[in-house]
Formats: structure tokens, C-alpha cells, sequence
């Protein structure tokens, strides 16, 4: 079974390297370099999973991802965020939210295991 991703960031070399970093994973990968151009297509498919950087200038990660659960709730969230971010968005934790925080500059095994650790709680519901 292939998993629905979406991967939102306005740098295309980011997009470029998650691409390149799960070309050999089951999972079809979807990049938007514009999260308003995302939201257009929510209603498309059923997306299992939303990589999205948590610093961009139509909208903020975490807006994004709200805006993207009201329209498809099962659809679970990976924050990438700076050293700078991490001491603001760490009180969404504590509220309940099934999103996951990975810190930029992306380490590549760290993003790995944060996007199979939702496959597998997706497997699981």
C-alpha cells in the first residue's frame, strides 16, 4: 500500500532533497513550493500525510496544517522548524495536536523516522 504525502515549502531545494529522500519509500509525494496552492487540492485525494515548513510567507506551518485537518481530519502533520522556532511552537504540544516537530536544517534520518513513525500510527487506526 502506497501512503499520500504532501510536502510544502517554499524552498524548492528542500522539496528537491525530501523528494530525493524518499524516492524509494511506498509513498506517493506530492510538493507544493506555495501552501495556498495546497490548500487547492485537499479535497483531491485522501492524504495520509502533511511535511510542511513551519516558516513561509502566505501562511505559517501550523495554519497550514489547521486549515488542511478541517478539511481532511485523519491527515497527520510534520512540522519543519528552526533552532530559532522551536521555543514558540513548542506549547502546541501540550494542546493535544497529533502534529510532529523536526528541526531545519533537516537531518535525514531524524525526517525518516518522524514520517514512517505517522505511517505506522496510521496503520494503526
Amino acid at each position: 500500500m502506497k501512503f499520500n504525502i504532501m510536502l510544502v515549502d517554499e524552498s524548492i531545494s528542500v522539496l528537491e532533497s525530501l523528494q530525493r529522500l524518499f524516492k524509494d519509500e511506498p509513498y506517493y509525494l506530492f510538493a507544493f513550493d506555495n501552501p495556498l496552492d495546497a490548500l487547492k487540492v485537499i479535497n483531491t485525494l485522501e492524504w495520509d500525510l502533511v511535511v510542511a515548513d513551519q516558516t513561509m510567507q502566505k501562511m505559517d506551518g501550523l495554519e497550514f496544517l489547521e486549515r488542511v485537518r478541517a478539511q481532511s481530519p485523519h491527515t497527520m502533520g510534520i512540522i519543519m522548524i528552526g533552532d530559532n522556532e522551536i521555543k514558540a511552537n513548542l506549547e502546541v504540544l501540550y494542546f493535544g495536536n497529533d502534529y510532529r516537530f523536526v528541526k531545519k536544517p533537516l537531518d535525514c534520518i531524524e525526517i525518516k523516522q518522524a514520517v514512517k513513525a505517522a505511517i505506522a500510527k496510521i496503520n494503526l487506526s
